[in-house]
């Protein structure tokens, strides 16, 4: 009989680890990495680690690398600024339809101000061509008055109807007419330009005056871009007591005033309106003197010679004395 229960716990005690075996077989393990590809992931990493660390150091250390961001951020803003003066004209445009068909002239008509016909207008900038604005922590805003500028506004009025046009802000091109007693037919500012980028550009279609009697002299190309015909460059002005460019273009404008030509084709003649036109004029006008000088000289050899007499002096002829 005790055979017989040992031998049926022995029989169930079978059972039991089978189906514990079964159970064990039939629940998922999970499964081991092979340990060459552990060694390939690990190496990966690292190689993707020190990839990461070299191209962030070449981020933080190439100068090259900078430039290029800051030349890519620059192009960004100058389309950005482009498409908003783009925009702004466009709009302007729709309601200037709307608003009048036809704007009167910005500057007062030349029978009225009883100026002739054919008198020439120059319009100048303010600040850095007659003038240096500088700011002082102290005294504020001092006005550095450009050398010559004086014999300029004396002697140009003479040939000239003078207008300022200034890119500063009303009244400080008022003011300056009013201090220096300028004898000026029209003072423009900021709210007569169309600003591009951080340029303003003068129109001067709109001051009502034939264009090829029009010269304008600024420090900035891009403020006559519009008729860059008319427009003589000049050298900007930041207070240097040693300058000469009113000076140096005194003579040209006189000349250019005293011609029938049109303004435009007198300016192309001598090499077109930058800043060395001026010193151009007065070198090929120095050459002339020279070459007239040298005529005149050959002339009185030549008169020696024959027996003619000179200016002051009176010839014989051949005659006794």
């Amino acid at each position: 009989m005790w055979r017989l229960r040992r031998a049926t716990a022995a029989l169930s005690r079978g059972h039991a680890h089978a189906r514990l075996l079964s159970t064990e077989a039939q629940a998922p393990r999970p499964r081991a990495r092979p340990v060459a590809k552990q060694k390939q992931m690990v190496t990966a990493g690292k190689v993707m680690g020190v990839a990461a660390v070299g191209v962030g150091a070449s981020l933080c250390g190439s100068q090259q690398l900078r430039d290029d961001v800051h030349r890519v951020l620059l192009k960004a803003n100058d389309a950005f600024e482009d498409f908003n003066d783009v925009s702004r004209d466009y709009f302007e445009r729709i309601g200037d339809r709307f608003v009048s068909s036809k704007k009167e002239p910005w500057l007062v008509d030349k029978a009225t101000l009883q100026y002739p016909e054919h008198i020439p207008t120059l319009v100048l900038d303010v600040d850095k061509v007659i003038l240096h604005l500088q700011h002082d922590s102290k005294k504020g805003w001092q006005v550095i008055k450009r050398p010559f500028a004086d014999k300029f506004f004396k002697e140009i009025p003479h040939y000239y109807e003078v207008v300022l046009f200034s890119d500063d802000v009303f009244p400080v091109a008022l003011d300056i007419a009013s201090k220096w007693n300028i004898p000026v037919t029209g003072v423009l500012h900021r709210d007569f330009c169309k600003k591009k980028r951080n340029h303003f550009v003068k129109d001067l279609s709109k001051l009502g005056r034939k264009l090829d009697r029009v010269l304008m002299i600024d420090h900035d190309p891009v403020a006559f871009e519009l008729q860059p015909e008319n427009g003589i460059l000049i050298r900007p002005f930041d207070g240097d007591p040693s300058d000469t460019e009113l000076a140096d273009l005194l003579e040209f404008l006189k000349a250019a005033a005293s011609t029938p030509m049109d303004l435009r084709k007198f300016v192309q003649k001598y090499g077109g309106g930058d800043e060395d036109v001026g010193r151009r004029y007065l070198l090929e006008r120095q050459e002339q003197g020279k070459l007239i000088e040298k005529k005149r000289v050959l002339g009185r050899a030549i008169g020696a010679r024959s027996g003619f007499a000179q200016p002051g002096q009176t010839g014989n002829f051949g005659m006794p004395r």
